[in-house]
């Protein structure tokens, strides 16, 4: 009788510690499954994440690359920026097969207001400029969307957009050391109104006032910060020498480091004998 409840009491404990190892390795095994598969998730999605990332820096870069080939071209082609995103489109397709990406863009046209810019920034096909004037700039817009099947990503969208913008700030015409020459103070920003501070004077390749002798072009530069009693701002000091006559306008042209160009132009121009 003792030996059967014994036998019994064996076969008891034997089902229990079974069934706590059954439940510890179905515990453990969808462990290892749901880490597994949250695993996959995220690296899914980081995949994702990179397309998006990639994406938007192509396409302010395509932004910048199509501002600098149309400010450039004697006869721009009012096109270029709509060839660069067709193309890019067709080789993102190409670039990303399985995961369903698909893009669209649309180019700013018509009155934009930004930057404070009085009247607002006209832009065609996603480009804009106004030149010769004493506050001149370019700017190229576009909004991207973006759709992603194989992560369930639709109607993503983003805008980006690239400006530059030069103001001749004053100018002034110096009399008095009996060697004549005019200062010209210029500030030039960017998207997001950064003051763009690294330009050289290789960044201005030409800088022209003209008097009533003719053309003076020989110039230097220095930079440094106005203050608030001044412009309260970076300021480039362009000094052009031999202009020894009454000046009548001056013409600046700005290259900047991405290869966008602006030209400012301006006739306010004062004298000083001092």
């Amino acid at each position: 009788m003792d030996k059967m409840r014994l036998a019994r009491e064996r076969k008891g404990q034997f089902i229990i510690i079974a069934a706590m190892l059954l439940s510890i390795m179905i515990v453990s095994v969808s462990t290892v499954i749901y880490g597994t598969v949250t695993y996959y998730r995220q690296e899914r999605w980081e995949e994702y994440v990179t397309i998006v990332d990639s994406v938007k820096t192509a396409s302010s870069n395509l932004l910048q690359i199509g501002l600098a080939n149309y400010t450039q071209t004697p006869n721009p082609n009012p096109n270029v920026l709509k060839d660069y995103f067709n193309q890019w489109i067709r080789d993102v397709r190409s670039a990303y097969p399985g995961y369903g990406v698909d893009l669209d863009y649309d180019l700013a046209n018509g009155n934009r207001s930004a930057y404070g810019i009085i009247p607002p920034m006209n832009y065609s096909l996603g480009l804009t400029r106004r030149w010769n004037q004493s506050t001149s700039y370019v700017a190229s817009n576009a909004t991207v969307s973006i759709n992603i099947a194989s992560a369930g990503l639709t109607g993503y969208n983003f805008s980006s957009h690239v400006f530059l913008r030069m103001s001749i700030r004053d100018a002034k015409w110096y009399t008095g050391s009996g060697n004549w020459y005019v200062l010209i103070y210029v500030s030039v920003d960017k998207e997001g109104l950064e003051p763009v501070i690294s330009l050289q004077a290789s960044n201005f390749p030409s800088v022209k006032v003209k008097h009533l002798s003719g053309v003076a072009q020989r110039f230097t530069i220095k930079r440094y910060y106005s203050p608030p009693s001044a412009y309260n701002r970076f300021i480039y000091e362009i000094k052009v020498t031999s202009v020894t006559s009454t000046p009548s306008s001056i013409e600046v042209t700005l290259l900047d480091n991405r290869g966008i160009k602006t030209v400012s132009y301006t006739t306010s121009i004062t004298q000083d004998g001092s």
